[in-house]
């Protein structure tokens, strides 16, 4: 992961934790939406959203959340190396962990100026 996209995916997790501690839990979960698009093509940063996502879940005691976090990590550990991952999926147990999504202008320019990033948006 290049500096400007690994910077901008650090912004969007301390601010998850600066919300959590606010009990702005619906903000924290924004954050982690975009955390999760810009890391995506990145094992650990990739694994470190989902792990963010079902600790939020386990605090808000979703369980839709917390089961659908533990599947999308098994899932990342394995889909993620191997590039399948699909491009804008906010990874919340929200949607279908399958579905892309659109992407906004500036998270498409930090991906498209990380080359691991950039080739999962040309597969897309």
């Amino acid at each position: 992961m290049n500096a400007e996209l690994a910077a901008a995916f650090d912004t969007q997790l301390q601010q998850a934790r600066e919300h959590v501690a606010a009990s702005r839990l619906e903000a924290a979960y924004a954050c982690l939406e975009r955390a999760h698009v810009l890391g995506q093509w990145h094992t650990l940063p990739h694994l470190r959203t989902h792990w963010a996502l079902l600790q939020l879940g386990l605090q808000r005691r979703d369980v839709r959340e917390i089961v659908g976090q533990v599947l999308r990590l098994a899932a990342a550990m394995i889909a993620t190396p191997v590039g399948l991952v699909p491009a804008g999926n906010t990874g919340g147990a929200r949607v279908s962990p399958w579905r892309a999504m659109p992407i906004d202008p500036d998270a498409k320019r930090l991906l498209r100026n990380d080359p691991r990033s950039a080739r999962g948006l040309e597969k897309r």
